[in-house]
C-alpha cells in the first residue's frame, strides 16, 4: 500500500510558489475569413485559450498541423515558434506582419470574428526562468472536451465576462482567473501527460513519483536515501531509480541535490552567508556545499552571492509585449 503524503506539500504547488509564477492576460485575438500568423517571440512561457471557433496550429518540428477548438488551451515553453491559421494549408506561408490592437482593445486577423482567443504570458524571475522552461515540453495542448478541462471551461467563461464588463475589482479578478487558468491547464496536462514528452514536469503527475517528490520538497534538508524514498513510493530501489530517471531525466538523489541548490540560491539572493545557505539545505560541510552548488549552478556560491547582491532588481519577463505575448 502506498504511503500517504498528507504531511508533505504538493510538489507542483511548492514549485510554482518557489518560482513566484505570475500570469498576465495580454490580449484578445479575433480572426475571420482566410488568415495565417507566425508568432516569433520566444524565450518566455505563453498560453492561449480558444473562447470561440477553432483554427489550425503548428510549432517548429511538428510533423503535421493540428486542430485547436473552443475550450482548448495551448501552452508553449518559448523554445519553438507557434503558427496559427484558418486552414492547415496556409501554415507554411504564414506571415509575421505585426498585428495591430484596435479601438475595442483586441487584435484582428483576417476579416470577421468566427475565431477568438485569449493570449497571455507567464512571468517568472529571470534567475529562475530556466527551471520551469526546462520542465515544460515545447507545447502542451489541453482539449476542452476532457473531464479534467471542466474547470478550465468555467474559468474561460468568467474571463470573457469580466473582460466585457466594467465591474469594480475587474483587474484583480482577471489576474486571479488568469493565474488559475494556467495552473488548471497544467493539472489537466499532468493527468494524461505522455511519457515521451520532453521536460520533467510530467513526473509531477505520476502517482508514485509524486510521493517521492512530495517527500523531497517537504524535507529538502533531510538526508534522504534511495531505499527510504523507494519504500515511501511502494517500489523497489531499482524500479524507482529507473522510473525516476526515465521520466525526470535524472536519478532521485540528483534531483534532490538540484532542488537543494535552487533553494540555496534563493537563500544567497536574500543575503544569507554561504554557511547559512549550506545549513538551510542540509549541508554541515561548507566545502561539500560549495562543490555541489558549483556543479549544479556552474558558478561558485561566493561569486553568485556577490553578483546577486550587486543587482538592484532581477530582470523579469515583460508583460508589455504586443501580440498577445506571442
Amino acid at each position: 500500500m502506498l504511503n500517504s503524503t498528507n504531511t508533505y506539500p504538493d510538489p507542483l504547488s511548492d514549485l510554482l510558489d518557489f518560482l513566484q509564477v505570475r500570469c498576465d492576460l495580454s490580449g484578445r485575438l479575433v480572426a475571420g475569413g482566410t488568415w495565417a500568423r507566425r508568432f516569433t517571440n520566444l524565450d518566455a512561457i505563453k498560453f492561449c485559450a480558444v473562447t470561440e471557433g477553432g483554427c489550425w496550429y503548428s510549432i517548429d518540428c511538428m510533423s503535421e498541423p493540428a486542430r485547436v477548438n473552443v475550450g482548448d488551451v495551448l501552452i508553449t515553453n518559448g523554445t519553438r515558434t507557434l503558427t496559427l491559421a484558418s486552414a492547415a494549408a496556409l501554415i507554411p506561408n504564414a506571415t509575421t506582419t505585426p498585428v495591430v490592437r484596435d479601438s475595442d482593445d483586441q487584435y484582428q486577423l483576417g476579416q470577421g470574428c468566427d475565431f477568438t482567443m485569449l493570449g497571455g504570458i507567464v512571468q517568472i524571475d529571470a534567475d529562475q526562468q530556466a527551471l520551469l522552461l526546462n520542465g515544460l515540453p515545447p507545447l502542451i495542448h489541453v482539449r476542452g472536451t476532457t473531464d479534467e478541462a471542466e474547470p478550465i471551461s468555467w474559468l474561460l467563461k468568467q474571463l470573457v465576462a469580466e473582460m466585457k464588463g466594467g465591474r469594480p475589482g475587474r483587474t484583480v479578478v482577471i489576474s486571479g482567473l488568469t493565474q488559475l487558468l494556467f495552473v488548471q491547464t497544467l493539472r489537466a496536462y499532468l493527468a494524461h501527460a505522455p511519457n515521451g514528452d520532453e521536460g520533467w514536469l510530467k513526473g509531477f503527475g505520476d502517482h508514485r513519483l509524486a510521493i517521492v517528490l512530495s517527500s523531497i520538497h517537504g524535507e529538502p534538508s533531510r538526508n534522504w536515501g534511495l531505499e527510504e524514498l523507494a519504500k515511501k513510493a511502494g517500489m523497489s530501489r531499482t524500479s524507482l531509480a529507473v522510473r525516476f530517471r526515465q521520466i525526470m531525466g535524472v536519478p532521485p538523489l540528483a534531483y534532490l541535490t538540484q532542488w537543494r541548490m535552487y533553494l540555496a540560491r534563493r537563500e544567497l539572493r536574500a543575503g544569507a552567508s554561504i554557511s547559512e545557505a549550506a545549513a538551510a539545505v542540509g549541508y554541515s560541510s561548507e566545502s561539500a556545499f560549495s562543490s555541489a552548488f558549483k556543479r549544479v549552478m556552474a558558478v561558485a556560491p561566493g561569486q553568485y552571492r556577490r553578483t546577486a547582491q550587486g543587482e538592484v532588481e532581477a530582470p523579469q519577463i515583460s508583460s508589455t509585449s504586443s501580440e498577445l505575448g506571442f
